[in-house]
């Protein structure tokens, strides 16, 4: 099943990750998806996700309390954007929850919300620290009933799936008859464009996506872009779909000239082509970090921060 057919042509873009350790990394010359090469297996991402990921790219075990006000601001942007389609929904789910500053915040507008969340540390912070109900638990079909939910989030989580067809199908089973699936990944053109030299794919980001690349993996699971939306959203990667099992079949999947964009921007990104003005990017980063920290520090506890952020909602 594509985007795992082994019969495609492929073109090797990169040989190492952005911190210079072996990862290879190919496009799909068909289609212009990006890929890890190979695709872990399950048993791998399990245990991966479950101990070594935070640690690997965070750093520590938990959250950083500027990291969670930062988490919440995004959140707040997010609901502020799509506070027309989010406000119907009753009940929500958080899949990839992670620090849980969406599922908080959805709590506080009178949703009753559940999430899953594969990392120990992350799932036990969200209910000890912020009272919520967060399960510790990968991605399984029978996980949920079908049509339990009237929204599904996926915020930076399809990215780092093994099989994004699959499980965008099983996850969109969960969904209501008129429920929403958001679904927000990295867009690669983006990163190319955005990310210093040579700092772009590493072993969590198992695929990176661009805006027709998405669609085309929603497609193949049977669901469209939400017409409500198609505008806001479009040339993004951050998108809100709805169930047709007619999708599947009417996906168109080959896009030869979709391909040749996204290497197009690879090769320049590698060639150096972006790498103007990036030498500020550290210190805008440094000074960003140390207000969030400060901020972080005087708002309190997670769940402080969270009120806090909760109140500029209403």
């Amino acid at each position: 099943m594509w985007p795992l057919d082994s019969t495609g042509r492929y073109e090797v873009v990169s040989k190492t990750d952005r911190r210079g350790r072996p990862l290879r990394t190919v496009i799909c010359l068909d289609t212009g998806l990006v890929r890890n090469d190979p695709v872990p297996d399950d048993a791998e991402l399990a245990q991966f996700y479950a101990d070594d990921y935070r640690i690997r790219y965070k750093g520590a075990r938990k959250p950083r309390r500027r990291q969670i006000l930062r988490n919440f601001r995004r959140a707040a942007v997010h609901v502020r954007t799509y506070r027309d389609l989010l406000e119907p929904s009753r009940r929500v789910l958080d899949v990839g929850a992670g620090s849980g500053e969406f599922a908080f915040l959805m709590t506080r507008l009178g949703k009753t919300v559940t999430g899953i969340e594969p990392n120990v540390d992350y799932a036990a912070h969200c209910r000890d620290e912020l009272g919520l109900d967060v399960r510790t638990s990968h991605l399984a079909p029978d996980l949920f009933l079908p049509a339990q939910f009237d929204l599904i989030r996926m915020n930076h989580v399809l990215e780092h799936l093994n099989n994004p067809v699959k499980y965008l199908g099983e996850i969109a089973n969960w969904l209501a008859p008129d429920g929403l699936l958001y679904v927000e990944v990295p867009n690669i053109e983006a990163d190319c464009r955005s990310k210093s030299r040579g700092r772009m794919f590493h072993y969590a980001h198992i695929f990176n996506f661009n805006p027709w690349t998405l669609r085309v993996c929603a497609g193949l699971a049977g669901l469209i872009e939400a017409p409500e939306t198609a505008q806001r959203s479009a040339g993004t990667t951050g998108v809100f779909f709805r169930q047709d099992p007619a999708a599947a079949q009417s996906t168109k999947v080959e896009n030869p000239q979709n391909a040749h964009n996204v290497l197009t921007l690879i090769r320049a990104h590698y060639g150096g082509a972006f790498s103007k003005g990036k030498v500020a990017k550290p210190i805008r980063k440094l000074f960003t970090q140390i207000e969030e920290s400060l901020t972080g520090l005087a708002l309190g506890s997670p769940a402080s921060i969270g009120e806090s952020v909760a109140r500029g909602l209403q």
